[in-house]
């Protein structure tokens, strides 16, 4: 990570190569703008009912919780280089991410990344200042860099905005209740089970039971890390681990 703070910088992490590139330590450039994170789009749904004031506002029916179209980043990008260096290197700075699908780590934000689609554009150069523009066409949220799984790190943790939901494996003994703290991006968890004595497990979940076997299993209609707590409770002999990346808008 850069050791100059006077300009915001950011990380990207081609998904295709796991290759990292810092945009200050790898190629001299510093973020020029602050605007860099574009506003979610919502998806809409509004039908006109002849005799009715207004329009009936479908936009939830689906799902019961918003949905976001993909969102904009701009980053700005500029330095100073000899002016014969410039062609190479912009050259280099599209052959590693123009196109590709990276994970963007911005450095004042480095609990979170953002994923998306990279297109370098709008290099020009005067004397030794150069600069580009690279735009992202991105998910509407940014991921927890760690997941439910991953032990945080305290260094970078901000007690103000971070949430802890790391968890080892819980074991069920007989019957257990888990409470999943709620966040801010529905997910549907993976529920890992191992050291599993007998055929199964049995889930409890908003009035519903699952089956869960030893191995992944996932269920599209458990939901976790929304607005309210979610309790899980769990019936057997094991262990399970429940995985999950939170985001955030």
């Amino acid at each position: 990570m850069s050791n100059v703070n006077v300009y915001n910088g950011c990380t990207f992490i081609v998904e295709s190569t796991n290759k990292s590139f810092h945009t200050y330590d790898t190629w001299r450039l510093y973020i020029t703008n602050t605007d860099c994170i574009g506003n979610p789009e919502q998806y809409t749904n509004y039908v006109t009912i002849p005799g009715r004031n207004g329009q009936l506002d479908l936009s939830d029916a689906l799902t019961g919780h918003p949905t976001y179209t993909r969102r904009p980043l701009k980053i700005e990008l500029a330095g100073a280089r000899p002016k014969t260096s410039w062609d190479l290197i912009v050259s280099y700075f599209r052959n590693q991410i123009n196109g590709r699908v990276c994970k963007i780590i911005f450095d004042n934000d480095t609990q979170h990344y953002w994923r998306g689609r990279v297109h370098v554009d709008d290099f020009s150069s005067a004397l030794r200042l150069g600069k580009m523009t690279v735009n992202v066409e991105a998910e509407p949220y940014k991921y927890n860099v760690l997941s439910s799984a991953e032990p945080w790190l305290w260094d970078p943790f901000d007690f103000e905005t971070d949430m802890i939901t790391y968890h080892d494996a819980y074991t069920i003994s007989g019957t257990l209740t888990v409470t999943i703290p709620h966040g801010t991006m529905l997910v549907s968890p993976d529920f890992v089970i191992s050291n599993l004595v007998g055929q199964n497990v049995t889930m409890a979940y908003g009035g519903a039971t699952y089956t869960l076997t030893s191995g992944s299993n996932t269920f599209a209609d458990v939901m976790v890390n929304g607005d309210d707590d979610v309790e899980l409770t769990f019936t057997g002999n094991a262990k399970v681990e429940i995985v999950y990346r939170g985001g955030s808008l």
